[in-house]
């Protein structure tokens, strides 16, 4: 039986302190797994702690282990790309956080699913280490991601981005170059034959998520403007029911004027109209923007990452 390789692309950010636990974990892990030689890839994410420090001692004491560091903080998903694209040489490819939430102990669990055929392996949280908030904010993303876009194979719960990938996948992986990404979008997207396990999620071992608020917005609009065009479908019947009921009203107005000699009266009727009518034209010009903006910046053609620093690379990058 010939051995097969396996890559454990690991991004991180900021991460300093669950480095040596993570990588501990992931030793007694894969030891326990016979026939597959690992490698450790961990993708510095422009940290602004001494994550790249920790991971270069790690390295130089281990071989197996293996680190980029990218030129600034380019974001998660793209630090992920990043793994992908240089370990596509690999049999697979497997993708874990660094923060400890997802089990290692799942890897032997992924590699079982991936020998019985599946390219795709995806992990699913039964029980998310968030508040009562977030998880109500989380099943309506998906619910409402998944009836927009189209992609029967995504999980209903809502995969976590721990997952493997066999090297089919990997190899096509450069071809896409939009910048605002959504990784499990994509893969969902790019189809072969996909399978999902269950966990339980575990609470973050060390240090704060760097999903704010805020990031996490943005990702559901890279996720709808990148994979559904129902905001553009929703403002277009939005301005057909506008433009109906305007039409309407204007009937009745006419109406009143020459039947009954009566017409609209006082400045709140107006105001209302008024305000209405511009909150909806500044949804869709703000929903149009957010579309002319990603075309335009694709349009740059800019890379996607750029790599300052590599440990434990060869001269063929490898």
């Amino acid at each position: 039986m010939n051995r097969k390789s396996i890559t454990i692309v690991v991004p991180c950010f900021n991460e300093q302190d669950n480095l040596e636990k993570l990588i501990l974990k992931l030793d007694q892990v894969t030891g326990a797994l016979h026939g597959v030689d690992f490698t450790y890839l961990l993708v510095d994410d422009g940290s602004a702690d001494k994550t790249f420090s920790v991971i270069r001692s790690l390295g130089l004491a281990d071989p197996k282990i293996k680190a980029i560091q990218l030129s600034r903080n380019f974001g998660s998903h793209i630090a992920i790309s990043a793994g992908i694209e240089n370990a596509a040489n690999m049999d697979a490819v497997i993708v874990i956080s660094a923060d400890l939430q997802e089990p290692p102990e799942l890897i032997g669990e992924l590699i079982e699913k991936w020998q019985e055929g599946f390219e795709v392996v995806w992990t699913i949280r039964k029980k998310r280490a968030q508040s009562f908030l977030g998880k109500f904010l989380s099943r309506t993303f998906y619910k409402l991601f998944i009836k927009a876009s189209g992609l029967k194979n995504y999980p209903k719960e809502g995969p976590s981005a721990f997952f493997l990938f066999d090297k089919k996948v990997c190899q096509q992986w450069s071809k896409f170059k939009e910048t605002n990404r959504m990784i499990i979008g994509m893969a969902a997207w790019i189809g072969f034959r996909q399978t999902f396990i269950r966990y339980r999620q575990s609470e973050r071992h060390s240090g704060k998520s760097s999903f704010t608020f805020t990031k996490l917005v943005k990702l559901a609009i890279d996720s709808f403007v990148s994979f559904s065009f129902a905001p553009i479908r929703i403002i277009s019947y939005m301005g057909i029911i506008v433009s109906l009921i305007g039409f309407l009203y204007s009937i009745v107005l006419i109406w009143n004027k020459l039947v009954n000699g009566t017409g609209p009266t006082g400045w709140t009727s107006i105001m209302i109209v008024v305000l209405i009518l511009g909150g909806i034209q500044l949804i869709t010009l703000g929903v149009i923007g957010e579309y002319i903006w990603r075309g335009v910046e694709e349009s740059r053609n800019r890379p996607l990452y750029l790599i300052s620093e590599k440990v434990n690379f060869n001269d063929e990058g490898q």
